[in-house]
């Protein structure tokens, strides 16, 4: 709901005789028109009320047309039995006034669209007005402001929380009907304006207590938009042009359930939908003025309708009452919401706590504008800065009066501009443009504009996404699950993140040693008999590295073989690929004992051949060539691969994706990986990439884990993977933008692998991390 106040209006004293003689009966000209520029590709709609050129001093010439496609200029009322206004005790502003032009009063049918306020509307001058000109005020302003920027188009808004009153009497009869549809396309086109705006809070019910509201408003809403519909294409079609017919919409389940939103969506030329107020002074409990998604922690609060009332839950139920993406204009506010009294609650925020009541605000109390927010509120004067990284919204707490303020900002805007991008809606409107950042009579912004934010993110060069500089929490403490004479295997408690963990990487003392995709992971090339002191630090997708875990000192295992005459057997460490070798060093493969000749990184012992790198010792459990006496021969296998899913797949390869094996040796040397019957790759960690493979073509892989002595597991389970089919053009494994995804493509991005949900071009701000409703994180 906008919980729009307007402004006892100040009335004109006298009325020139020129200016009577001018404009009655007569129709104000438009300019002649200019070329048009270029279409945006997504709507931006901007509401102006009429009473920000009062106190706030916002005029319309200080708006930058630059950034908008639509202005809807609020608001316009209906005229009955001679007046206008809402005289309901429990509105904002219960006054009426009788029904006037920009000359004066004017006798109308029931039902007419009138001025709201005719001295700002139409009467005021501004510089470079004279006396005699026809429309003066905000109306002629807009003109200009046209006339300045071709491409900008205007709308008029009708009704508003205040004004709703009559909606329901006017739409429940054909002649009421018509009387609303031909003179709000009269009133554009005398004022110069591009369309109508109704905003009716709200058919059937839910609005002021004294509006008039009827069961049948659910259908008679219907009738009156294409009536409104069939008026202004006849207008249209004799001017030459195209003219607009949008609405502002309930974000809640009962406005669907109110409403024919099917039949609605068939009729205008977009909906407004009003994602903001879901939470205010009329709640006893802090909570967010307009989360994106929903977030347990209120449900759990006991925040009223937490689990619906959010953006994305209002969107979806908007497309499920069959209104296409296309249709739908988000929006966003430009304005906070305050409590008083709020207790800190176990986290010392503030919220989701209860409250004594509504915050002091910029003009009215409990609502601040987002320039006096960034001005004097944000990380200023005892107020502190929170992000709920669930709800993707800021809010601000000060302990010291228990103020909380739920808003929006560059980070949350980010979040819900890549949302609108995303499921293809036609755009983001917001509420309103006085409350933006600039200098005020109650405060002076000289930062960021939240419009120019919505205009690059939308139709400009994209928007920068929101700096991570949130470090994971601290793992749980190590504990060594497994420990041999040259390895140790650690699990540990997993770690959160404001964004996402991607990994971890332990340490023995200052040296880096392992890292690993999950919570444990297993240290080798250790020496026997010797203690090792262990720590982990995790880190996310921006190389944030959290602080260090608890150490933990382990001890490994005395060798089980001896050498007997001078020869290495198993305390000698498991050969790893990464690692380098020099002349003389020895290693312990599939059980058997190497020596290096020379420098060598990669080259796999068995593979070396009798001129190659690698010397052939002898088997590491008989003692060496010496004599010496061994250790008992290992002869258990490791545990089975578990877990093993597809990560990546493009024409010619799949790259899969397992959870670690364990051995009782304590170290497991490598893994193979099978197509069907055929090794297709052995590595010693937890990833493998199988190249060589035909497009188009399904193959079905499995696992084996393999230890020090040649021991070989069960397989793992089997999992099947397609590749890309030739001519789809995957460039790759990677996500890159400005390419063409189809629904089931998987991607790799900052580590992690996403599967495409909704077939779509990629674009710079789209990221696989920044757009659930396109990717699925495997």
């Amino acid at each position: 709901m906008k919980k729009n106040v307007f402004f006892t209006s100040h009335r004109s004293l006298l009325i020139m005789l020129a200016l009577l003689l001018a404009a009655v009966g007569g129709t104000v000209a438009a300019p002649a028109a200019k070329t048009e520029a270029a279409a945006a590709s997504y709507k931006i709609v901007g509401y102006y009320p009429a009473w920000a050129a009062y106190a706030r001093t916002s005029n319309v010439a200080d708006i930058d047309g630059s950034k908008l496609t639509h202005i809807n200029y609020a608001f316009a009322d209906i005229c009955w039995n001679g007046i206008h206004g809402n005289p309901d005790p429990t509105g904002p502003n219960p006054v009426t006034w009788s029904c006037q032009d920009e000359v004066g009063n004017i006798n109308v049918p029931n039902g007419t669209v009138v001025l709201g306020d005719p001295w700002i509307d139409a009467q005021k001058s501004y510089t470079g007005d004279t006396w005699d000109q026809p429309l003066r005020g905000n109306l002629n302003q807009l003109i200009k402001l046209k006339q300045k920027y071709p491409h900008l188009k205007t709308i008029i808004s009708i009704g508003g929380w205040t004004w709703s009153n009559r909606f329901s009497d006017v739409a429940a009869s054909a002649t009421t009907r018509q009387t609303f549809a031909k003179s709000s396309v009269a009133f554009i086109r005398h004022y110069g304006m591009d369309g109508v705006d109704l905003d009716w809070e709200y058919p059937v019910g839910g609005g002021l207590a004294g509006n008039s509201v009827r069961p049948a408003d659910k259908q008679n809403y219907t009738l009156l938009l294409k009536e409104i519909r069939k008026e202004l294409d006849a207008a249209g079609a004799a001017d030459g042009k195209s003219y607009s017919l949008t609405i502002a919409a309930g974000a809640s389940q009962a406005y669907a359930s109110n409403t024919e939103l099917s039949e609605i969506a068939k009729t205008v030329d977009w909906i407004n939908i009003m994602s903001y107020d879901y939470n205010g002074g009329w709640s006893t409990k802090s909570a967010h003025n307009a989360p994106l998604y929903s977030d347990p922690a209120a449900v759990a609060a006991g925040i009223p309708d937490a689990s619906t009332f959010n953006a994305a839950s209002s969107v979806q139920t908007m497309l499920g009452s069959g209104v296409p993406a296309s249709k739908l204009v988000l929006g966003l506010p430009f304005y906070g919401r305050g409590w008083k009294g709020c207790a800190p609650g176990p986290s010392g925020d503030g919220q989701y706590q209860s409250c004594t009541g509504v915050s002091t605000g910029t003009w009215e109390p409990g609502s601040l504008d987002y320039g006096d927010l960034a001005a004097k509120y944000v990380n200023k004067n005892g107020f502190v800065r929170y992000w709920n990284d669930t709800a993707k919204v800021p809010y601000l707490y000060q302990a010291s009066t228990g103020t909380f303020i739920s808003y929006d900002d560059e980070q949350s805007f980010g979040y819900k501009i890549n949302y609108i991008k995303s499921l293809g809606l036609g755009g983001g409107m917001f509420w309103e443009l006085s409350s933006d950042c600039r200098v005020s009579p109650n405060y002076s912004c000289t930062g960021t504009k939240l419009l120019d934010v919505l205009a690059n993110g939308l139709n400009g060069g994209g928007i920068t996404p929101p700096v991570d500089t949130a470090a994971p929490s601290v793992p749980g403490t190590p504990s060594a699950t497994n420990v041999g004479s040259t390895s140790v295997t650690l699990a540990w408690g997993a770690s959160t993140d404001n964004v996402g963990v991607t990994g971890y990487d332990v340490y023995s003392g200052s040296t880096l040693v392992a890292s690993s995709a999950g919570a444990s992971a297993t240290v080798g090339n250790l020496t026997a008999n010797t203690s090792y002191t262990f720590t982990v630090k995790a880190k996310d997708a921006a190389g944030n590295q959290s602080a260090a875990s608890a150490p933990l000192t382990v001890k490994t295992a005395v060798s089980g073989g001896g050498d007997g005459g001078g020869t290495t057997g198993c305390s000698d460490p498991a050969w790893a690929a990464a690692n380098v070798y020099t002349g003389g060093q020895r290693v312990v493969y599939n059980g058997i004992v190497y020596e290096a000749k020379w420098w060598t990184q990669g080259d796999q012992p068995d593979l070396s051949g009798d001129y190659g790198v690698w010397k052939k010792i002898g088997g590491c459990t008989s003692g060496g060539t010496g004599g010496g006496t061994g250790g008992g021969a290992d002869t258990t296998a490791p545990t089975a691969p578990t877990g093993v899913t597809v990560t990546g797949v493009t024409q010619t390869s799949v790259t899969l994706a397992w959870s670690g094996s364990t051995d009782n040796s304590g170290s497991v040397a490598g893994y193979d990986v099978y197509n069907g019957t055929t090794l297709a790759a052995s590595v010693t960690g937890l990833s493998a990439t199988v190249s060589g493979l035909t497009a188009g073509t399904t193959y079905n892989f499995t696992v084996k884990a393999k230890d020090a002595a040649g021991n070989v597991s069960a397989a793992s389970s089997s999992v099947s993977a397609t590749t890309t089919a030739s001519g789809t053009g995957t460039p790759s494994n990677a996500w890159v933008a400005n390419h063409a995804y189809k629904v089931g493509d998987i991607v790799t991005y900052n580590g992690k692998s996403y599967q495409c949900l909704q077939s779509h071009t990629s674009l710079t701000g789209w990221e696989p991390a920044a757009t659930g409703a396109l990717w699925k994180l495997l």
